[in-house]
């Protein structure tokens, strides 16, 4: 049985996020998960995090509790998680995140960056090039607008986390975005649900990329 690895910024396992990428990965694949923050002390948590200049992450522990980071700080981590998924065999990696990594981490096997599958998506379908973009917190607006802006992208960023925010509020949302002229809506975090895109695209008649999904597509197509 082929096994493909999945790496998650915060702790693993990040069942939630799995519940979308299951039905496209198959039954007859193994799954294997790790996360940067497994193992690691709550002062651990407190050294990692982000502070004025940093690039802003943010997933999610153990116990449901969400967490920020800045890049910089896991890079060594998430080597770790490469490093103990080759050694288990996966045929291929993917990360849980829309981080970028600038190069930083090296495998044997391919690496899936949903970021950089969507920097290569995005201007190709955004033939106006008007861009929505969602992101977790205020603290990632600025970091998002230059991402895609420095493609070419018009882009208008909005905040509403994965973690904390309620139905109702991705629902008020999506009634704000109706009224706004885009290509697409953004989901910027693999933390977004199925469930939280279905609302968006019910509320504001938009087209919406779930990178989660998204990228498993690919890698199911590669690996």
């Amino acid at each position: 049985m082929k096994k493909i690895g999945f790496i998650t910024i915060g702790q693993s396992p990040r069942d939630d996020i799995m519940q979308d990428i299951f039905p496209l990965i198959g039954n007859d694949t193994e799954i294997l998960q790790r996360g940067a923050l497994d193992g690691l002390s709550e002062e651990d948590l407190k050294a990692i995090a982000p502070k004025p200049g940093d690039t802003v992450l943010v997933s999610s522990l153990r116990n449901g509790q969400w967490v920020s980071m800045a890049e910089e700080k896991i890079i060594s981590l998430l080597q770790k998680c490469i490093d103990e998924l080759e050694i288990c065999g996966v045929s291929g990696i993917m990360f849980l995140c829309t981080g970028d990594f600038k190069d930083l981490l090296s495998s044997h096997v391919p690496l899936i960056y949903p970021n950089r599958l969507l920097t290569a998506l995005i201007p190709a379908i955004c033939t106006r090039k008007k861009l929505i973009v969602l992101v977790p917190e205020e603290a990632q607006k600025n970091e998002a607008i230059a991402q895609w802006e420095g493609i070419g992208m018009h882009t208008e960023v909005f905040s509403i986390s994965p973690y904390a925010s309620t139905e109702e509020e991705f629902t008020a949302l999506s009634l704000t975005l109706k009224d706004m002229d885009c290509d697409y809506i953004l989901m910027d975090c693999m933390g977004y649900s199925s469930a939280m895109k279905n609302i968006l695209c019910h509320g504001s008649n938009k087209n919406v990329l779930l990178p989660r999904t998204f990228a498993a597509s690919v890698l199911k197509e590669l690996i």
